[in-house]
């Protein structure tokens, strides 16, 4: 192999690379959202806990306090795992990126066809994997609008009881 097959080789890598780059950015937004997410959970999670633990189920405001509490929690549970799910399988794609790397060298290496249709595939099934992502990702934003949307719906409707 000549430095002439070595540079093509190189040039062939750069795609794959290209998108393991795209996943790191990516990721690094659905991180940080599945990481505010879960926070908010268990802030929620301890608000309801210390409103039971001081008893305060009797006045209008901790009982509103305490339903908006429990209709969020499983919404954000949801968005969670929608997160979770986007966050394992851009990891999965980078992967697979990195493998088809390997795929594509080698199939320049043999010069074996077969090895080459394999290295093609990995890179699509790399590219399936990080739409689909960014699919749950988009999803879980939309259900974010849709939380923020009921609970500022929710206090618009408060009547005063406290």
């Amino acid at each position: 192999m000549n430095a002439e097959d070595v540079a093509k080789t190189i040039q062939l890598i750069i795609a794959p690379v290209v998108l393991v780059t795209a996943c790191a950015i990516i990721q690094g937004g659905v991180l940080g959202r599945f990481v505010y997410v879960g926070q908010r959970i268990r802030a929620l999670a301890n608000e309801r806990l210390e409103l039971l633990h001081q008893g305060k189920t009797d006045d209008g405001f901790s009982i509103e306090r305490l339903q908006e509490i429990d209709r969020q929690i499983p919404l954000l549970k949801q968005r969670h795992r929608l997160l979770q799910r986007s966050g394992l399988l851009i990891y999965t794609a980078v992967i697979i990126f990195l493998t088809s790397m390997f795929a594509i060298a080698l199939s320049v290496a043999s010069n074996v066809s077969a090895i080459a249709t394999i290295a093609l595939l990995c890179f699509m099934g790399g590219t399936c994997l990080l739409l689909i992502a960014v699919i749950l990702a988009s999803q879980e934003i939309r259900l974010s609008h849709q939380a923020i949307c009921y609970e500022v719906n929710r206090i618009a409707s408060l009547t005063e009881f406290f």
